[in-house]
């Protein structure tokens, strides 16, 4: 609320008057975590019977202002929950459990040196043991059998020329080749390689000063002069050709609304949301949109829109990173990841934005990864890291990852490489075909 209702409730509604001012008036406190953090003074002395605290993967960081206030309040019994409970590294599972008991979990060191690389049998047994009496697990096909098990699909696209040229000038740090047509003042800066390539993967567009220089050199070779008026498929061709997962997203978009499906896309990055969004308005497919700079209220109106019985919107696109609390999608049931996160986990919490319980039809998930590319061996790393998931819930044994400069130069090793043919089979490939030799995974247990 207010300001004005928070002053009124801590005078009035929270404590007796005197002389019995240090006494609760209330049952149950329910409040978000900036308020655990900013009425920190009002709380804290307060002896809590119980503390729960949903969302819980926001805990992961023993660093964290959140993690050390919570940490300075007093309770009987606390309770985390989350369907993330192991993401990346060991840290944050001990950051999860020392929250929950600081004096049986005091020593983050000796925890990392007796599970960190959780490459023994042994090693693995031990975790699930201290973990059994502290957590209860509770998966999808156990609360609601009528949810069929999430289908995913990698479907891997080959680069473009320009594509090529542009990864392979990222990797070789041509300047000259990479600040045609970008001003000084938006030139791409070299400082972080793996982002740029990241880029090229999605859309050579999203590298400052490559939309101007394309379009230049595409009317060149159509002998365009200044004020000739471009083809009314100029335009399309930009956006889709230029792009393996561009062409791949018009296939599959186009078969996908002739079967009657709906779809959510994801993207980390949302300029590429922005170059998604250019290409529907080009096709005509009606569609809604959420991102990190779309607020509350108008989330929910975007929410209730694409919901509503009859809607004649077709695609939502989301970017990965903008959150997931209070995004109930269940009405689509197909999954596009156009990119791939860092951390799996993220990916997983995008998907079951509809494959959730609610969700009366089967649901596929296609995840495009670039071939022969850093994003494809950065995808195998990121892969590795639900190997701790498995490892200690799962019983199965986490592998370690692989070097980052490493996964660059393979990435860049096959970049160098000229097969036009390639994508101009792939650009002719019937969808079908595309789908039918890709790499297809059941999920069945999905937290």
């Amino acid at each position: 609320g207010g300001q004005g209702r928070r002053k009124y409730l801590k005078k009035y509604e929270m404590f007796y008057p005197q002389p019995n001012a240090n006494i609760v008036m209330f049952q149950v406190l329910l409040t978000t975590y900036e308020y655990v953090i900013k009425a920190e003074k009002l709380f804290s002395p307060i002896k809590w019977r119980a503390i729960i605290i949903d969302e819980a993967q926001r805990m992961k960081n023993h660093q964290s202002k959140l993690f050390s206030t919570l940490s300075t309040y007093s309770s009987d019994f606390k309770l985390l929950m989350t369907g993330t409970p192991l993401q990346n590294n060991i840290e944050e599972l001990w950051t999860l459990l020392n929250f929950l008991d600081p004096n049986a979990f005091d020593n983050l060191q000796k925890f990392q040196q007796n599970f960190g690389d959780l490459n023994e049998v042994e090693n693995i047994v031990q975790l699930q043991t201290i973990l059994k009496p502290m957590m209860l697990r509770r998966m999808k096909s156990e609360v609601e059998k009528s949810i069929a098990p999430l289908e995913e699909i990698i479907i891997e696209c080959p680069m473009t020329p320009y594509q090529r040229m542009y990864y392979k000038s990222i990797f070789e740090k041509n300047i000259d080749y990479l600040h045609r047509g970008a001003h000084k003042s938006n030139s791409t800066s070299l400082r972080n390689i793996a982002m740029e390539l990241r880029k090229v993967c999605n859309h050579p567009f999203l590298i400052a000063g490559a939309e101007d220089q394309i379009t230049i050199e595409k009317r060149e070779s159509l002998n365009l002069k200044e004020n000739d008026e471009a083809p009314s498929n100029f335009e399309f061709d930009l956006l889709v050709r230029n792009s393996g997962k561009m062409i791949l997203l018009d296939k599959l978009l186009r078969k996908l609304k002739q079967d009657g499906h709906r779809v959510l896309i994801f993207s980390q990055m949302t300029a590429m949301l922005d170059i998604i969004q250019d290409y529907l308005n080009l096709v005509d497919y009606k569609f809604c949109r959420i991102d990190g700079d779309v607020r509350s209220v108008i989330r929910q109106v975007n929410i209730d829109e694409f919901n509503k019985k009859g809607s004649d919107k077709f695609v939502f696109l989301l970017c990965t990173r903008s959150g997931g609390v209070g995004i109930n999608l269940a009405s689509a049931d197909t999954v596009i990841i156009y990119d791939s996160d860092y951390n799996p986990q993220n990916d997983i919490q995008a998907t079951s934005r509809c494959h959730r319980i609610g969700q009366k039809k089967e649901v596929k998930m296609y995840r495009f990864i670039t071939s022969k590319s850093y994003e494809r061996k950065m995808f195998e790393t990121a892969s590795m890291k639900l190997g701790l998931d498995h490892a200690v819930l799962e019983s199965s044994k986490i592998h370690n990852q692989e070097d980052m400069d490493k996964l660059i130069r393979l990435g860049a090793y096959h970049a160098l490489e000229d097969d036009n043919a390639e994508i101009e089979k792939f650009g002719e490939e019937d969808i079908e075909m595309i789908i039918s030799r890709s790499q297809r995974i059941k999920h069945e247990n999905i937290n």
